[in-house]
């Protein structure tokens, strides 16, 4: 039987899903970690779930394949090799004045805001947006 590495089973969740079925048990959970983590780029709150002691690993990897060849991904997605780009600023984000209108409204610490500035910047750009068209009324 062949071993595979994580480029391999990659290779075979996105593209060639037809080989996926070839990959022994063994080297999935050998894989499970690498492959999760880069998963997590992405979908942060499913590889956590599947990121416990008890998890079988083998089958985490068989649902993951489940879930993209659903999704009908035919190629490996650029955030799965790249991280994402965090080059803009916050304050190009995001106004003082807004940080602090969010810290009251949900009653959370500035340190919690810059947390979902770098990890859901789009959500608060959203945000940010509603909040500007509101204020302009």
């Amino acid at each position: 039987m062949e071993k595979y590495e994580f480029t391999h089973i990659i290779d075979f969740m996105f593209k060639n899903k037809e080989k996926f079925i070839n990959v022994s048990d063994i080297d999935k959970e050998r894989n499970f970690f690498i492959i999760n983590r880069k998963l997590a780029r992405e979908y942060p709150d499913h590889a956590e779930f599947f990121n416990t002691k008890n998890s079988d690993k083998a089958t985490a990897l068989d649902i993951w394949f489940s879930f993209f060849h659903k999704n009908r991904t035919n190629n490996i997605p650029k955030w799965y090799w790249f991280k994402k780009n965090k080059t803009e600023s916050i304050s190009s984000i995001i106004k003082k004045d807004e940080i602090k209108y969010i810290m009251e409204f949900y009653d959370i610490e500035e340190s919690d805001v810059m947390y979902l500035i770098r990890n859901h910047t789009d959500d608060i750009k959203l945000f940010v947006k509603k909040l500007r068209k509101f204020n302009k009324k």
